[in-house]
């Protein structure tokens, strides 16, 4: 008799794994059928400055067939270039090293025309996506580049939007001569603040982003600076990988306070995939914390939906710059952040919201807010 119900009771254990099993590759099923259907769009992916081109699967997180394997429509591929000294050498190295980046995120799209094309503008991302192309757009993060002479700081944002520059994002990890970095470079001798938000540069070049219509990125900003875009800007602004400080404690992520600013600015937090930001780090001396997951990365999502809407939530990456969490490593396997989403109850309608279309939303409105002619 025992032996027949300890029978009965295995088979029931396998026969509730198959079903979930089943039910996984349901949803499995289910979230990449979604992932083709809509413009998913992630706003922050760097490439590394030995990046070996985009047409072939490499080791990078994205390249054109991983793209293809997640059904990802666009991105947006930062100039990026990490803080140093503020003096000639700096700043020419700066300028030397956003070229590098620009060139080779202009050879992504450039030297794969059957597969990808330069997109400026929202509109262009969704033209792409229905030619089945992957759409590039172009962003800048860290003014440092621009130099600190505020004669002509600000007339180089003209210069970096007429070379396809759409969303530009003032700091990094150091104070530049534009704002003030939620974290501070002791190396580079920076005090908590240097500006108390914004200099007078970046004040001005708040006011020009607006006139030219492009989006603000308020990313790694201090709080004092994080406010005083939002107090200057006449447009929307994006968060394009940014965390919540109620899950993780840190100076990166933004407060409840900062994200019911951003929602009456009528912006958008785009939660990224990096670890540190999604759940705490180890203590000092311990083995590190293993990576976050897919289901952290929600439950960030989550957290923000509930706080401020759906409308103004959005998915990032950080790909190849400390971004990408277990279950989304690399842009093809975009799908799992859908499977877990369908998991928690978001419809099409939200996912499609979150994987881009709030993104894009705001954009255009940044350029909607544009003065004619500029």
């Amino acid at each position: 008799m025992r032996r027949t119900s300890l029978i009965f009771a295995l088979l029931a254990i396998v026969s509730g794994a198959v079903r979930a099993q089943d039910a996984d590759k349901a949803l499995a099923e289910k979230a990449r059928a979604i992932q083709k259907r809509i413009v998913a769009f992630d706003s922050h992916v760097d490439l590394p400055f030995d990046y070996p081109g985009a047409a072939e699967d490499g080791k990078t997180a994205i390249d054109l067939p991983k793209v293809a394997r997640g059904q990802l429509k666009g991105a947006a591929l930062a100039v990026f270039v990490p803080q140093g000294p503020r003096t000639p050498e700096g700043y020419a190295k700066a300028r030397q090293d956003a070229d590098t980046k620009y060139n080779l995120i202009k050879a992504f799209a450039e030297q794969n025309p059957q597969r990808a094309a330069l997109a400026y503008s929202p509109q262009d991302v969704r033209r792409i996506a229905g030619q089945g192309k992957f759409a590039v757009a172009i962003s800048l993060l860290n003014a440092y580049p621009l130099g600190g002479d505020a004669s002509q700081a600000v007339s180089q944002i003209d210069a970096w939007y007429k070379r396809g520059v759409r969303i530009f994002g003032y700091v990094h990890a150091g104070h530049n001569d534009w704002a003030d970095s939620s974290r501070p470079n002791k190396n580079l001798g920076n005090a908590p603040e240097e500006h108390g938000g914004l200099s007078s540069i970046g004040k001005q070049g708040v006011a020009r982003l607006n006139d030219l219509g492009m989006l603000i990125d308020v990313s790694q900003l201090t709080t004092p600076a994080f406010k005083q875009v939002l107090s200057l800007t006449r447009a929307p602004v994006a968060a394009t990988h940014s965390g919540v400080k109620a899950i993780v404690d840190v100076s990166r992520n933004l407060s409840d306070e900062e994200l019911e600013l951003l929602k009456k600015n009528g912006g958008v937090i785009q939660i990224v995939a990096f670890s540190n930001y999604l759940r705490p780090a180890a203590a000092e001396g311990a083995p590190a914390a293993p990576p976050a997951t897919v289901a952290q990365l929600v439950n960030a999502i989550d957290y923000a939906v509930k706080k401020i809407g759906v409308d103004h939530v959005g998915i990032a990456s950080d790909f190849n710059h400390g971004g990408g969490v277990a279950g989304w490593e690399n842009e093809g396997e975009a799908p799992n952040v859908t499977m877990e989403l369908l998991r928690r109850g978001y419809s099409e309608r939200d996912i499609a919201k979150l994987w881009g279309g709030n993104f894009l939303r705001v954009w255009a409105a940044a350029q909607k807010a544009a003065k004619p002619g500029h």
